[in-house]
């Protein structure tokens, strides 16, 4: 007997702010949801504009929700700006919200800013938290304060991974925290599969994302430079200021003739390249500032039909599973080993490929997690979520989170 769907009252009002739901294909999860769960009055606030991706993004409306825009005030860092209120204060009184769906840390200004409008204009709706920080930090004055009303205020959190569930049990949150991940859109990643490909071809080794450091880029080039015997090709997609510095280094081993760069290209192109890549490659380092919180481009390629290889790092190894290889973060050797068996092994990479799909299919397609956010929805409204919470932080592993503080002070050293 299958599991009843759950449900919420008819036509609950539901609030999503978030700065980067900016476009329909940026607001996947909500129109997912929207296509669901008719019983579920969405409205959406986001930026007028923000940089994604080092693209410049401008808001655009919907055809299942309105969408509010507002402009981004103070600063263009995600964690400092704050929203222009007046927007924000008219889709509170308009919307008359039941529950918010607030995709901000804790510590930001914008959270902050909402919460004080939520208190003054929608004082009884419940609040929901996406988090996304999976580096234990303690943060100077007013940050603290903005972070310890946050968790006191919201009924529940939603976390994209594991790894941002410690710490959120580390910083004392005792309610309920969901394991809702980022999705994909598997229609506009799929692909044929690799049973087309010319087995003569040349294959390609993609990275996908912005490049900064702690993404292991220098790593990627040693690890290349390890295979200059073996046929390959890289393409490289995205931007970032670390690009020179490994220009510079595939330079350096006679490497850059094979390596193609996109620079920078909006999320409506990335399908496109995802259909040129053989296997991708996440080499992420841990470090002060960077901890692969989730790792998007992983679920994107295995959608794709697309083996994947990533790092330890983070939240890399559960969002990867069994369905592809993982290595020892900052071990160049072993990225250049899990590498030459991708290159030289069809069969493993056929397999990777789809186990990778059937992983995709189950745990992060939008429906997946549209339904994973309607139950959080529903445990909130209906009170269940803070018994659940009690029971969750109860079996939490202290010696987890106390293992996650030193590691924490250990990269920041």
């Amino acid at each position: 007997m299958e599991p009843k769907t759950p449900t919420i009252e008819s036509r609950t009002r539901v609030l999503r702010i978030a700065h980067a739901s900016l476009t329909p294909v940026l607001r996947e999860r909500e129109r997912a949801l929207a296509r669901l769960f008719p019983e579920i009055d969405l409205e959406v606030v986001t930026t007028t504009r923000w940089r994604e991706a080092e693209v410049d993004v401008e808001a655009v409306a919907d055809d299942l929700f309105p969408v509010t825009m507002a402009r981004p005030l103070l600063s263009k860092h995600i964690q400092l700006f704050a929203y222009d209120p007046r927007p924000l204060v008219a889709a509170l009184r308009r919307h008359r919200p039941r529950l918010i769906d607030l995709s901000h840390e804790p510590y930001s200004v914008a959270c902050a800013e909402v919460l004080t409008l939520c208190s003054l204009f929608a004082p009884h709706a419940a609040v929901v938290m996406q988090a996304c920080q999976n580096i234990y930090r303690n943060y100077p004055v007013p940050f603290r304060w903005f972070e310890r009303r946050a968790l006191k205020r919201v009924a529940a959190m939603h976390a994209c991974s594991e790894t941002v569930r410690e710490v959120v049990v580390a910083k004392g949150f005792k309610k309920h925290v969901a394991i809702i991940p980022f999705g994909v859109n598997t229609d506009a990643f799929s692909k044929s599969g690799m049973a087309e490909r010319d087995p003569n071809q040349t294959l390609t080794i993609g990275f996908v994302g912005r490049m900064l450091p702690g993404k292991g880029l220098n790593l990627l080039s040693e690890a290349l430079g390890l295979l200059d015997s073996e046929k390959w090709n890289l393409l490289v997609v995205g931007d970032g200021p670390e690009r020179a510095s490994f220009e510079s280094s595939l330079a350096a081993r006679g490497l850059l003739a094979r390596a193609r760069f996109t620079g920078a290209v909006s999320y409506e192109q990335v399908p496109e390249f995802f259909k040129q890549i053989d296997v991708l490659v996440m080499p992420t380092e841990t470090t002060e500032r960077i901890r692969e919180q989730f790792g998007r481009v992983l679920v994107e390629a295995m959608a794709g039909y697309i083996p994947v290889i990533g790092s330890t790092c983070g939240a890399i190894p559960e969002v990867i599973g069994d369905a592809g290889l993982v290595f020892p973060e900052g071990d160049a050797h072993a990225l250049a080993e899990s590498m030459r068996r991708m290159l030289t092994d069809a069969e493993l990479r056929e397999r990777c490929a789809r186990l990778g799909k059937t992983r995709v299919e189950e745990n992060y397609s939008w429906d997946v997690v549209a339904r994973k956010t309607f139950a959080l929805f529903t445990q909130v409204l209906s009170g269940k979520a803070a018994t659940d919470a009690t029971l969750q932080f109860e079996r939490a592993n202290h010696q987890q989170v106390h293992a996650l503080r030193r590691n924490s002070e250990n990269a920041a050293a």
